[in-house]
């Protein structure tokens, strides 16, 4: 778009100050904010360094100060001592920031916070805490702490990173706290009330930090929540590396199960559907936006902010049934957004990370900014002090079209007390189907905040009124404190509403009411409800709110409706009881129906085994095990007989149904071969054995060549022939690899396994046998076997003794075909003596292979200097400034072992980083540092760990995955270990990355700023 003319001084002063000294790719970052705003917005700088620095959160005040929580130690540091919050007031009016005053001089790991009257509430972990200045200074003089154990701090091993984050309150006066996945270990409010969740999710408290309780549960790394005026909760998630959970926009509601990692790889259809996936990404504030002031797409619509790609979006929200779907637009474009937020006055505030990293710098380079946003052509708001006005001027600005304005009106009526003309003016306001809907539902709420359980007669006077039909019943049973009186009645007829966001709420009172007599009202009308689109809801939330209500008799005779069936069984499953075991298995002895005997085993395979109580410590790391149905499986009382009956229903299930009752079992962390079942199959039993002999070997090899198999169950019996001996595993899963690789419509995951197997660098280990496998094989095992050999040979993760052993090995001229034909699929060149050796045969096959090979290595070679011969900084210039090949680039990232320590699909084996987003995950100059000073940027995630084992030694790399007790660990040049958790005594952290420095030296400068355009290239979403 054009740059209008308004803007240029604007961005002279924006620029000016930063310019001396920079390298072009953060000129372009800084220049582009300008760019990409609107063109009805003006941005200015608001807050700089020294005064405002290392700002991870912003909060805008309702009088325009801003509070920066500010923390050195970024996500991963640990030093005490390193945080603040910085009031940043504007005392002259020029829209900069003039007077800075440390509100709390002195806080460890302040995530973010909300200043709602004269209280700033804010997290850092393990706290929620609440802040007032009661004399006036600008320093806060009075502390309270409101939740304890909220996440982990400094004192966890990665810092204060994947913890509690921001808070905000709803208009309900409840404060929604973004809890990421470090989880909350055992939080305890100011009532005493205790909170577990293994995971990340949204939790929620009273200001006073009474009634802790999780609203919305396992998602991974939320950084913030957005609230709109309907009390509908969003927010961007963090993506996870590679295991196919990527940004995903989130809208929570009650008791929604978003399923990291428990459920979203096997389990799909158990969690809640994001509205979106972005692929890669780290997001971070999420704010909405309801402001006079602003054009009319931004005056009442959802804000998001990425970290990795420093955009914020402007994230349209349509409501669809019980839920939504969203769309996405740049608004501003920023090195590293981190937070926006708004004052009373219709100004917004945006935080840059800008220059920052995952720790603190000790370099002395400033670390941040605070820019304003205006919009000069529209009306802004004007905040009303609301401590200064009049109790019936305060009723008006509860309605007040400001967000802003409306809290605070509220939060002032709640100071003042249980006045009777508040009373009547707030369902005055609520009744008034003429107001806006966000004033109602502010008066709505209000009122039951201040009326308490006094207020449930008047609030369901109201249930007639269809626009506010939801908002009463969410009211009515919002407190579980205040619960005495609530009329069941009028939740179980809301069940039978037309309108889903109704049923949804009625769901939701139903289960905090906890009336266990209206199961069979839910089930009944399960079967009459209209639900779907992007993220379904109904069913979701009934489910749970059955197992909560733990009615097993309405549920057990609910299964025996096939309407009602599916609802039953998924309820039942989550009830861990000796009674639902005995009645499910009773309803399997008593029946013909072969549909209704499958479906009730498959609910008590889930049964089967409980979730393993959390020790409260251990974190799962970026890489969790995510089989699922539960992160760690433990035998509970009914266990023996569950199995018992497991083993008896495979006899009883059709043999055409059989393959998938297996599957089922293992899905469900059912050790099959252990099992009793009377004609299993014997690849399968093969299958399930932790070692294997070489006829067992030979099974799994000819099942997994089968193609009438399903390709999944092919791939396990290839994984299992690890636990062969090594010449039988590299025989055997060459074997298989070679017939995938000539089966016409193997799927692409086949390819996959076959690059993981080439590339990995364990092979150099393996020399030996894959030359004499490849000299006595056909040419299909051959040619796997020689690019196995010739990639050991130009890695440079690839240990010398073994580059010099393949060297050796091609200096003999191999004479197979498969050699040739190895040098032909990888274009590599510099084996003429080969190829002229070749040609001279008279194998008719042999010489075709060489001549191919001959022509595929023209071209290949790229001359001018290389890259260990240039400073760095010339390198990254040429890399940011010159246009590469991605094609080049992408043969450049198999030679040069980039392969065997980064997937770039979900499908194949996840290692380092995933990078098959990077081109939307990272900007250029971040691919560019990458490579060349990994150190410097050092992805989240893959930190280098140091093992202290028992017995004295030590173990170095990065956690690529822990599986049952086991961690599996890459050290710097690919190899695997794999460490048992028992046996470790120590862990620690390194700063530097694991990825060796010098990686790119030989490459020359062009086959560099390839490899970089190949990167840049990679945006697949995945997921």
């Amino acid at each position: 778009m054009t740059l209008p003319a308004a803007l240029a001084p604007t961005l002279r002063r924006f620029l000016r100050p930063t310019l001396i000294g920079l390298p072009i790719a953060l000129l372009t970052a800084l220049a582009a904010p300008v760019h990409a705003l609107d063109q009805a917005f003006v941005i200015n700088e608001y807050a700089t360094p020294p005064q405002v620095n290392w700002p991870v959160a912003l909060c805008a005040a309702a009088n325009g100060d801003v509070y920066v929580s500010s923390d050195q130690n970024g996500s991963l540091g640990h030093a005490k001592h390193m945080g603040k919050i910085i009031r940043c007031r504007d005392t002259d009016g020029d829209g900069k920031a003039d007077q800075f005053i440390n509100f709390v001089p002195d806080i460890d790991s302040p995530r973010g916070g909300h200043l709602v009257g004269d209280t700033f509430y804010v997290i850092h972990p393990p706290y929620l805490s609440s802040y007032r200045d009661t004399d006036g200074d600008g320093i806060a003089d009075e502390k309270k702490d409101l939740v304890v154990g909220f996440g982990g701090g400094i004192e966890h091993p990665r810092g204060a990173d994947h913890t509690t984050n921001a808070v905000r309150m709803g208009i309900d006066g409840w404060l929604y706290v973004a809890v990421g996945d470090f989880g909350m270990f055992d939080a305890k409010g100011t009532d005493g009330g205790h909170v577990i969740l293994h995971g990340g999710g949204i939790a929620r408290v009273r200001p006073d930090g009474s009634e802790l309780e999780t609203y919305s549960i396992m998602t991974r790394n939320n950084c913030d929540v957005a609230i709109s005026p309907e009390l509908d909760l969003f927010t961007r998630d963090n993506t996870n590396d590679g295991k196919g959970w990527n940004t995903r926009f989130h809208h929570f509601t009650n008791l929604s199960n978003h399923g990291y990692p428990r459920l979203y790889q096997n389990f799909k259809d158990e969690a809640i559907v994001p509205l979106d996936d972005y692929g890669g990404g780290a997001g971070t504030g999420a704010f909405w936006l309801q402001e006079p002031g602003f054009p009319a797409a931004f005056s009442n619509t959802l804000f998001s902010c990425d970290w990795t790609n420093g955009n914020i979006y402007h994230n349209p929200v349509t409501r669809e049934n019980a839920s939504f779907t969203v769309k996405q637009e740049v608004f501003l474009k920023l090195p590293r957004a981190i937070d926006i937020d708004v004052d009373g006055f219709s100004r917004l505030y945006v935080a840059d990370w800008r220059n920052g990293g995952f720790d603190h710098s000790k370099d002395g380079k400033p670390v941040g900014l605070i820019q304003r946003i205006v919009c000069p052509g529209e009306k802004p708001a004007q905040y009303v002090d609301v401590t200064k006005v009049k109790d019936t001027y305060l009723m008006a600005l509860v309605g007040s079209p400001s967000t802003v304005q409306r809290m605070e009106a509220s939060r002032e009526v709640l100071k003042r007390g249980n006045k009777p003309e508040f009373g009547v003016g707030l369902l005055g306001l609520a009744m008034d189907t003429k107001h806006a809907m966000q004033g109602r539902i502010a008066a709505i709420f209000t009122y039951k905040q201040l009326m308490g359980k006094e207020s449930t007669k008047a609030l369901s006077a109201l249930v007639g009124d269809p626009t506010v039909h939801e908002y009463t019943l969410r009211a009515m049973a919002d407190r579980r404190s205040e619960l005495a009186g609530v009329p069941v009645a009028l939740y179980t007829d809301a069940l039978k509403n037309a309108a889903p966001r109704v049923v949804l709420q009625a769901l939701i009172g139903l289960e905090r009411i906890g009336d266990k007599a209206a199961a069979p009202a839910i089930l009944a009308a399960s079967t009459s409800w209209k639900d779907g689109g992007v993220s379904p809801r109904l069913e979701h939330t009934a489910i749970t709110v059955l197992a909560n209500l733990g009615n097993s008799d309405a549920c057990l005779a609910a299964v025996k409706d096939l309407a009602t069936r599916r609802i039953a069984l998924r309820a039942l499953a989550k009830l861990h009881r000796p009674d639902v075991a005995k009645g499910l298995i009773a309803i399997v002895d008593g029946t013909t129906d072969q549909d209704l005997r499958f479906d009730v085993l498959g609910a008590l395979a889930r049964l089967t085994y409980d979730e393993k109580p959390w020790d409260l410590k251990s974190w799962w790391s970026t890489r969790p095990d995510d089989r699922g149905p539960y992160y760690e499986t433990i035998a509970w009382e009914s266990t023996p007989l569950i199995i018992a009956a497991l083993e008896k229903g495979y006899s009883t299930i059709p043999a055409d149904m059989q393959g998938k009752y297996l599957d089922l079992l293992a899905k469900n962390r059912l050790a099959v071969t252990e099992l009793k079942l009377p004609g299993l199959d014997p690849v399968l039993a093969a299958l399930g054995l932790t070692k294997l002999d070489e006829p067992q070997a030979k099974l799994l090899v000819a099942a997994a060549q089968d193609p009438k198999r399903a390709f999944a169950q092919r791939t396990l019996l290839y994984k299992a022939l690890d636990r062969a001996e090594q010449q039988v595993t590299l025989q055997a899963r060459l074997n298989v690899l070679a017939a995938w690789s000539q089966e016409a419509n193997a799927p692409a995951e086949a390819a996959q396994h076959l690059n993981d197997f080439i590339n990995e660098t364990e092979r150099g280990n393996q020399a030996k046998e894959l030359r004499k496998i490849a000299k006595e094989q056909n040419d299909a095992v051959s040619r796997i076997a020689w690019a196995s050999l010739l990639t050991v040979l130009n890695s440079p993760l690839a240990k010398d003794k073994w580059k010099q052993e393949v060297r050796k090995m091609i200096d003999e001229n191999p004479q197979e075909v498969g050699f040739f034909l190895a040098l032909v699929e990888r274009k590599l060149s510099g084996f003429d003596a080969q190829i002229d050796a070749a040609l001279k045969s008279d194998n008719k096959q042999l010489i075709a292979a060489a001549q191919a090979a001959k022509a595929a290595a023209g071209g290949t070679a790229s001359n001018g200097k290389k890259v260990a011969e240039l400073p760095v900084k010339d390198v990254a210039a040429a890399a940011m400034t010159s246009k590469g090949d991605a094609e080049v680039g992408k043969r450049v990232f198999t030679t040069q072992g980039c392969i065997a320590c980064h997937a770039i699909d979900l499908k194949a084996e996840q290692k380092g980083p995933y990078l098959g987003a990077a081109g939307a995950k990272f900007t250029r100059d971040y691919l560019i540092d990458s490579v060349l000073e990994p150190s410097k940027v050092v992805a989240q995630g893959f930190q280098t760990f140091i093992f202290t084992m028992k017995d004295g030694s030590t173990q170095i790399g990065f956690v690529t995955g822990e599986v049952d007790g086991v961690i599996e660990l890459r050290n710097i040049v690919g190899q695997v270990s794999k460490l048992k958790r028992a046996d470790v005594d120590k862990e620690a952290h390194l700063p530097q990355s694991m990825m060796p420095p010098g990686l790119a030296g030989t490459l020359s400068v062009a086959d560099f700023t390839s490899l970089v355009e190949y990167l840049a290239s990679l945006k697949e979403k995945g997921g």
